[in-house]
């Protein structure tokens, strides 16, 4: 069983350019843990304060979910919610 975690915390994020300049997150850090993205599901894009925001639903290799927000205005990335398992903190 999984449980959501609203998060909105800044994470330092590694990501791989496609050749058409797509970024695509490879691994992420949040809370002292390296989560290694396994899969890429759902990409869409977003108006948060008057700026888009390119936002990616993944899945870690721990088969937790993870929805990252890239805001390339400020270059950021945001881990706005989790969807953990029971054990994880």
């Amino acid at each position: 069983m999984h449980r959501e975690v609203l998060v909105g915390e800044p994470v330092n994020t590694l990501v791989r350019v496609t050749a058409s300049g797509v970024l695509l997150p490879t691994s992420f850090v949040w809370r002292d843990h390296t989560r290694y993205v396994a899969n890429i599901g759902r990409q869409w894009e977003e108006q948060v304060q008057g700026r888009r925001v390119h936002c990616s639903l993944i899945q870690a290799v721990d088969n937790n979910t993870f929805e990252l927000h890239w805001d390339p205005a400020n270059n950021q990335w945001t881990l706005q919610r989790a969807w953990l398992h029971d054990q994880v903190a």
